[in-house]
């Protein structure tokens, strides 16, 4: 069972990711930290600890970072709503945030088990940066990084080149990358393949079940958002991606690259990613089985309904390569 710390700002795709990595059995989570990314720093604590409380398991949250290192912050309530989750505004969060902060927990868990945890980095990158600049023995205790981030070839999402979570805090993405931890960058390359359809979020509703219906809700205004900014029939939801990858790493194509991020100017937030021997700090996600995907996603979400799962998500993909191959016999 592989050991990981979570580092989220909950938003909607993160709150989907925390379901996935605490319903797998092949995942121990043992602590998320929190960061002002998606929405501010409490609301993506409170965010957390719903989907921690969803879950049904009990695992501890830390306030982190309330402010990017340099740029001014700027969230994405657009994109998740005012709450960060679709507008839902739960009021029954039971669980607390533990009182010491995100940075000190992160620098204490690597050093009492040295190369022994992974981090899954899904928001801006400043807790991680901060406890680099922090403690000079914590990169090199760290067993290692999946992050979703940035893109090699794919345009941005908040800018024409630059991905939302490298945007906010570019300073922090930079110090990470020279940090000489080895990263696993799950970027906007593989993750806009990842399409909640309407049909799949129906058959997550038809599960009827209390997690069901959280999903479906919670979406609802990440689905009106895509549709009203790309028109897009769904959502995309780039952040279960890299839990996705470290439950089951085959449903990807990686290639080594190296990566600087801009940090100033009109492109900055930018991931410039070079391809070469000579040099190589990253493993890039360039292709994703997104069948393979959805059924990590269900089966661990659903693991009751996993015959209807397989069933259904035949049918999704078989009748959309159909389409794709332009043959409209039916």
């Amino acid at each position: 069972m592989k050991q990981i710390i979570m580092d989220v700002d909950p938003g909607i795709d993160d709150s989907l990711a925390i379901l996935l990595a605490l319903r797998s059995e092949k995942l121990n989570v043992l602590g998320i930290t929190t960061v002002s990314g998606n929405v501010e720093l409490h609301q993506a604590t409170k965010n957390a600890l719903k989907a921690v409380q969803m879950s049904g398991k009990r695992t501890p949250v830390y306030k982190g970072a309330e402010l990017p290192l340099v740029k001014s912050y700027v969230d994405a309530t657009d994109t998740h709503g005012k709450d960060g989750l679709g507008e839902t505004f739960y009021q029954d969060i039971i669980l607390e945030h533990e009182n010491k902060h995100a940075v000190d927990y992160l620098i204490e868990t690597m050093n009492k088990n040295p190369n022994g945890v992974e981090i899954v980095a899904l928001g801006p990158l400043t807790n991680i940066a901060t406890a680099i600049q922090k403690d000079r023995t914590f990169a090199g205790n760290v067993k290692g990084i999946v992050l979703m981030g940035g893109s090699a070839r794919y345009p941005g999402n908040c800018s024409p080149v630059a991905e939302y979570n490298f945007w906010v805090d570019p300073h922090a993405a930079q110090i990470v990358f020279q940090s000489g931890i080895r990263i696993t960058m799950v970027g906007l390359d593989v993750t806009h393949k990842i399409i909640f359809t309407p049909n799949l979020r129906e058959i997550v509703r038809q599960f009827k079940t209390q997690i069901s219906q959280y999903v479906y809700d919670i979406t609802q205004f990440y689905v009106d958002f895509h549709w009203k900014q790309e028109k897009t029939i769904g959502c995309v939801i780039n952040d279960p991606l890299a839990i996705a990858y470290l439950i089951s790493p085959e449903i990807m194509v990686t290639k080594y690259g190296y990566v600087e991020v801009e940090t100033v100017g009109i492109a900055i937030g930018q991931s410039v990613v070079e391809f070469t021997k000579h040099r190589t700090n990253i493993e890039v996600c360039m292709e994703v089985n997104t069948e393979s995907f959805f059924k990590v996603f269900l089966h661990n979400l659903f693991p009751e309904n996993i015959r209807e799962i397989d069933i259904l998500l035949g049918k999704e993909f078989n009748r959309r390569e159909v389409l794709e191959k332009g043959n409209y016999r039916f």
